[in-house]
């Protein structure tokens, strides 16, 4: 299994219009073995340019790429080991499925017994076997898809990159083959790095999420550590809703807010902070109540089994979810309710406040 290590990784393109633009910015990331990565962003992040370098279909502009301790930063892709799966299927229409799937082995000299064992199996774990002698424009995207695993599997790489996968899919054939892709990973202890900016997608299907903006890594982690442990207030927004308010610090563990005192569970370092707080964490009130704050629903979104509400605090939105719990109950609250609101203390993130908090909350 390639250990996968990157140090001082930069790319630079010339611009179209002139000038230069910075894809990567001294990337240094470790890639954990045997699980599954997803190199998570908005457009434009360069998670796509960072699994491109790793592959070898992208030359940096300054920095090392090792495999095992080797620099591989010059090699070819073919000389790299590695199974690529690209986002729009690249099958060779002119092939059946068997021999789209065998044309790397075949490729590489391996002797006929050999590729005929690898692309059985190959076509086996993906459960497109007895489709074998059809060809790609037989089969349904999904399908399509799944030969495009095949033939990367068929490489019999350890190292599998995934290059945004589904997002040519629809949404049920997409949430299928993500476990089935996952599954896949796990049952053949491959390691596997996954582009998407699909955040549920991420959410559910990875071990390691490495986050990207502009370029850089912000952070890494499971999902559940970058779920309830964000490091910005970028990491908090884009891993999940969460809304967000400015206070001042009263105490250690103080902060006010519109006129009210809130206690926070995190030591408060700075006069002037964000406060987030995911709407799963926000607990409504129909009584007004002095104490807490207060507000008016202004919106209420349906999601089968939970109620999205948005409050209007003063001008301050906030989001809250409740769910639905058994048949036939309506809903609790209704738009323009008067209602309070309040949260655990330790329920909520605190980071410094930013020059400006918009930009600082632009996926992009």
């Amino acid at each position: 299994m390639p250990q996968v290590k990157i140090k001082n990784l930069s790319k630079v393109y010339d611009s179209v219009k002139g000038g230069k633009v910075t894809a990567l910015k001294k990337i240094n990331l470790e890639i954990p073995n045997n699980k599954f990565n997803i190199l998570l962003g908005p457009s434009g992040c360069g998670k796509t340019t960072l699994l491109r370098s790793i592959a070898g279909l992208v030359e940096p502009t300054k920095g090392r790429i090792y495999f095992d301790g080797k620099n591989v930063s010059g090699q070819t892709v073919q000389n790299r080991n590695i199974g690529f799966v690209f986002q729009h299927f690249a099958v060779f229409p002119h092939l059946d499925i068997w021999h789209n799937v065998s044309y790397g082995p075949v490729i590489r000299d391996w002797d006929k017994e050999r590729v005929k064992k690898i692309t059985k199996e190959s076509l086996d774990l993906v459960s497109l076997l007895k489709r074998s002698d059809a060809f790609p424009n037989e089969l349904s995207g999904g399908m399509r898809q799944r030969v495009g695993l095949a033939r990367a599997l068929a490489s019999r790489s350890k190292l599998l990159l995934l290059d945004e996968p589904l997002s040519a899919l629809d949404a049920k054939i997409g949430a299928f083959l993500r476990y089935e892709l996952r599954k896949i990973v796990k049952n053949n202890n491959l390691t596997a790095v996954h582009v998407t900016h699909n955040q549920e997608e991420a959410m559910t299907i990875a071990d390691n999420i490495i986050l990207m903006k502009k370029g850089q890594v912000v952070q890494t982690g499971t999902p559940e550590e970058m779920y309830n442990n964000p490091n910005s207030i970028f990491s908090a927004n884009f891993l999940g809703k969460c809304s967000f308010f400015s206070a001042k610090k009263v105490s250690d563990h103080e902060v006010l807010f519109l006129g009210k005192t809130i206690k926070i569970g995190k030591k408060i370092k700075h006069q002037k902070v964000i406060i987030g707080i995911r709407p799963e964490k926000v607990h409504l009130k129909k009584q007004i109540d002095e104490k807490l704050i207060t507000g008016k629903i202004e919106l209420i979104n349906f999601f089968g089994h939970f109620y999205e509400y948005r409050i209007n605090v003063e001008g301050h939105t906030f989001k809250a979810y409740k769910r639905i719990k058994g048949q036939g109950i309506g809903k609790k609250y209704q738009i323009g309710d008067e209602i309070s609101l309040w949260f655990h203390r330790d329920d909520a993130f605190v980071f410094d406040h930013p020059k400006n908090l918009k930009n600082e909350l632009k996926a992009e």
